[in-house]
């Protein structure tokens, strides 16, 4: 039987087409590592996508964190950025500059972009930031895109709740 403690996959950006959109943020409490997982359909356009890292201190469940900001550190991320439906590999891409990723503008593919965070490496913990959330730049009419996140508990930790 599924119980809602044990989903380890949190939806944090609407797969949807068009438009700008800030993602909802999740808590990380209690979790090792965080992979965000971000697929851009891209269309007929050319359109060069930008995604933005935010963390916060409280908000989860929400488009608006509190005492929202940036990511003061880059962050590691892995992408099939022409290839990923068909292919199994995915590569190690530079870190990110300071909490954002530049995606390609490659026409008429699909995109994966994983995003490795680990809450003591690159959030401000110390501070109480302990949620996350991701920004999607306008994605055009000709695509479309979204985020999941799937967590990583501490080994001898209780199970993370995203909204908490």
């Amino acid at each position: 039987m599924f119980h809602p403690a044990l989903n380890m996959i949190a939806q944090m950006c609407t797969f949807e087409m068009d438009g700008v959109r800030d993602g909802t943020y999740i808590a990380l409490k209690n979790v090792h590592r965080c992979f965000l997982c971000v697929i851009i359909h891209q269309g007929a356009d050319a359109t060069v996508h930008t995604l933005t890292l935010k963390q916060a201190t409280g908000g989860a469940g929400t488009a608006t964190g509190t005492g929202e900001k940036a990511f003061a550190v880059a962050v590691p991320y892995y992408a099939a950025e022409t290839l990923w439906a068909s292919s199994t590999t995915l590569t190690a891409g530079a870190t990110s500059a300071v909490g954002v990723l530049t995606c390609s503008a490659d026409q008429s593919v699909d995109k994966l972009y994983v995003i490795d965070i680990v809450p003591e490496r690159d959030m401000d913990v110390a501070n109480s930031f302990d949620c996350v959330g991701i920004d999607f730049s306008d994605l055009g009419a000709a695509n479309s895109g979204g985020a999941f996140a799937i967590l990583i508990p501490d080994r001898y930790s209780p199970l993370p709740n995203v909204l908490a």
